[in-house]
């Protein structure tokens, strides 16, 4: 079940909220109640947690203050939590009399009186020194009056130091931090900063320090579970990691806008869901000074890490100024530096890195190509068949059609399976099975032209094999196609393959004479029994059946293939395959590959780019030469058009099959070259080679080569015989399991 999780303003949870959202940061927090524990002498652990913005420390800090409040063997310590920003404070005295405002609020009912009647009296103290003293003996008395020790929560504290106007403030400070048992210091900053870095200064070494990392995929795993009630595959929360840098702030306005919406769409409309927080992005734009602004706005521009010259050139200022205004956006916790060899060699990028993408892709043009490329490589990676290919408000106007065109009619059609299936995968079963029962309706009424219609039958089968296993109450229509594909719906949904096979036959006996083509169910019939034959490991009754479908489909004349009956020969290849009749299967391929010149199509670039890696899969598993470069160079072609990119595994398989130097030439020579960044940059590292990209591309990289190195180590086991069973070939198998998923999901 999702929890209540305030995006900007923790502060305004209960406690018993603040404990229930907790979910990450836990080593931190483990750490920092141990400190507290310690704290029985005369001198206590004063700490600092540091992390740039929207990393988590707030949150952090009020859960500490939420278990002092009710662990009972910290009931030694009474906490006081300052808000987060204390701008009204100047002076050391205006620190304790903010201290002691606070304390009149937070303590106990019968003590608020008391202390709200000392602050106004003590506030009008005009001396400084003295105001100071006053305050601290109002602390010291509530403290004594408990026998409890005051532990002070405060935030900012790089800003709280930086505004001060008295330079004595951080020895006041220090003296009563050492010398008074009675108070203990957590504070927090966006960076570290001179007043605890240099031993010129008076809280330096004073603090034990705890650094905030960004998160790693099993921590975003838990939060995004946390406040969406719902889990996610490791792939795409991996993608949601890298687009928001491990922040936590991000990844909970990302998850918060994840209702009604899935991980495609979220991807795929990445601008319209950042552009629901444009305030928040901009509010913190627009409290940076002007020079600030620019240089800030250069960094986004930029996108990759940059020197600070490359910078100043953007924001059109010089170098050393520039240099002055980035130390300040660090310190401001929105920018971070990526250190070199030398000081020449340091390189500045934003950390926000969801402001950074909404930035580019809110200016458009050239700007925003590269942001677009690269989430249609992620969603290609990241996001393959879990994920729905289409909004729902497709899949409502296909249901009310009556008259389409044939090309339209099709689109909707496989959208809907998609859809469906896509409900059903990410276990909402009854949305997806109603979805269902209207795409049979919609097949069974005739709504799409015959002959699109037929090409597509293959996807109901698909969608047979989806829902096994899933419990089937309703029947699906009382038209006579649709009633005899829930009958086998219903067998298969049981998990009775052998029954669902008889259940084929009877149909194929029924109706095999027919040849309606409103009622397809021969075709569905065959296919369904081919799948489940396929499933029982009796790989040459099932390739009959296919072979039976095929010839029922009649196809046309050599190469000219629809791509239903290429999908279908594309599986038979894989049967072939399997039947050990080798030469035959790769014959098949070729057959599809020939079909090059249609890889403009997303559903054929699909097929031929899983096509080439099966097959080159295939040659090396037997030792034999792998494929052409010719081959290759049509695996890259498919890749060639934004949101139509197919598999990345299936790339990884062709590209590790060959010399990284070559694989480069080939991919960098090939129109796929520029939507390809990120495996170009994986191997460009890998030949040692300096990559300047932005971070998020540079950590996509990061997981190709872990991708690659899996299929390298693959082929070598294969090679010295060491690989698993080739009978269940997994990677093969995975290719075949993405074809189907082809619908372009661009608007």
């Amino acid at each position: 079940m999702a929890v209540n999780i305030k995006k900007y303003n923790p502060g305004f949870l209960t406690d018993e909220e603040l404990v229930s959202a907790f979910c990450i940061r836990r080593h931190e927090f483990d750490s920092i109640l141990e400190s507290l524990h310690l704290c029985t002498g005369s001198s206590n652990v004063h700490t600092i947690v540091i992390g740039p913005r929207g990393s988590g420390k707030t949150h952090l800090l009020l859960r500490v203050a939420a278990q002092v409040r009710q662990d009972a063997t910290l009931a030694g310590i009474f906490p006081i939590v300052f808000a987060e920003e204390s701008y009204e404070v100047t002076t050391c005295g205006e620190f304790w009399l903010e201290c002691l405002n606070r304390l009149s609020d937070q303590a106990p009912a019968s003590d608020r009186n008391a202390l709200r009647l000392s602050y106004n009296e003590i506030q009008a103290t005009p001396d400084d020194l003295t105001l100071q003293d006053r305050c601290l003996g109002a602390l010291l008395d509530f403290a004594n009056r408990r026998g409890q020790r005051l532990l002070l929560i405060a935030e900012n504290l790089h800003m709280l130091f930086a505004d001060m106007v008295d330079s004595n403030v951080g020895w006041q400070l220090r003296h009563t931090l050492q010398t008074e048992p009675r108070i203990i210091f957590l504070g927090s900053a966006t960076c570290r900063f001179a007043e605890i870095d240099s031993s010129q200064h008076a809280l330096y070494d004073l603090f034990r320090t705890i650094t905030l990392s960004p998160l790693d995929t099993d921590e975003c795993t838990r939060l995004w579970c946390t406040i969406s009630g719902h889990s996610g595959t490791p792939r795409t929360i991996r993608s949601l990691e890298i687009l928001t840098g491990g922040n936590p702030r991000l990844l909970v306005i990302i998850a918060h806008g994840s209702k009604d919406r899935s991980f495609r769409e979220l991807m795929s409309n990445l601008l319209d869901l950042v552009d629901e927080h444009t305030e928040y992005f901009k509010s913190h734009l627009e409290a940076l000074p002007p020079q600030e602004r620019r240089v800030y706005l250069a960094l986004a521009r930029i996108w990759k890490p940059a020197a600070a010259r490359e910078i100043a050139v953007q924001a059109r200022l010089n170098t050393s100024h520039c240099s002055a205004l980035l130390q300040r956006l660090i310190q401001r916790g929105v920018a971070a530096i990526e250190e070199g060899e030398t000081a020449r060699q340091r390189r500045y990028y934003l950390t926000e890195r969801l402001y950074n993408v909404y930035y580019l892709l809110r200016r458009g043009g050239a700007e925003a190509a590269p942001v677009r490329t690269l989430i249609s490589f992620m969603i290609c990676l990241y996001l393959p068949s879990e994920l729905s290919d289409i909004l729902k408000s497709l899949s409502k106007d296909a249901r009310a059609a009556d008259a389409l065109p044939a090309h339209i009619a099709v689109q909707i059609q496989e959208a809907l399976f998609n859809e469906s299936i896509s409900l059903i995968q990410a276990k909402h079963l009854q949305e997806g099975f109603d979805l269902f029962i209207a795409v049979t309706h919609y097949i069974a009424s005739g709504f799409a032209p015959v002959h699109e219609l037929k090409e597509n039958v293959d996807l109901v089968a698909e969608l047979l094999l989806t829902l096994m296993n899933m419990k089937v109450t309703e029947h699906l229509s009382s038209q006579k196609a649709a009633n005899l594909v829930a009958e086998l719906l219903q067998i298969f949904a049981r998990g009775q393959d052998s029954a669902g096979i008889a259940a084929c036959d009877k149909l194929v006996r029924q109706f095999g004479t027919r040849t309606e083509p409103q009622l397809p169910i021969v075709e569905v019939a065959l296919y369904a029994k081919a799948k489940a034959l396929s499933r029982q490991s009796n790989y040459s009754e099932a390739l009959d059946a296919f072979n039976q479908v095929l010839a029922r489909k009649q196809t046309i004349e050599k190469p000219e293939l629809d791509f239903s009956t290429a999908y279908l020969i594309y599986q038979k290849g894989i049967l072939l395959w399997r039947c050990h009749r080798t030469d035959e299967a790769l014959a098949v391929f070729d057959q599809i590959i020939g079909c090059h010149h249609a890889s403009d199509k997303p559903e054929w670039s699909s097929i031929i780019a899983s096509t080439i890696a099966t097959k080159s899969l295939i040659l090396s598993s037997e030792g034999r030469h792998p494929i052409s470069e010719a081959e290759c160079a049509i695996a890259f072609q498919c890749w060639s058009q934004e949101n139509n990119l197919p598999s990345i595994y299936a790339l990884c398989s062709i590209v590790a099959s060959m010399s990284v130097e070559r694989a480069l030439e080939l991919i960098q020579a090939s129109p796929a070259s520029s939507l390809l960044l990120p495996l170009t940059t994986a191997l460009q590292q890998e030949l040692g080679q300096r990559t300047p990209v932005a971070k998020e591309v540079e950590e996509v990289a990061a997981d190709i080569r872990r991708e690659l190195a899996d299929q390298r180590d693959w082929l070598q086991q294969i090679r010295r015989h060491q690989a698993p069973a080739l009978d269940e070939p997994a990677r093969i198998t995975q290719f075949s399991s993405m074809v189907p998923n082809t619908i372009n999901t661009k608007k």
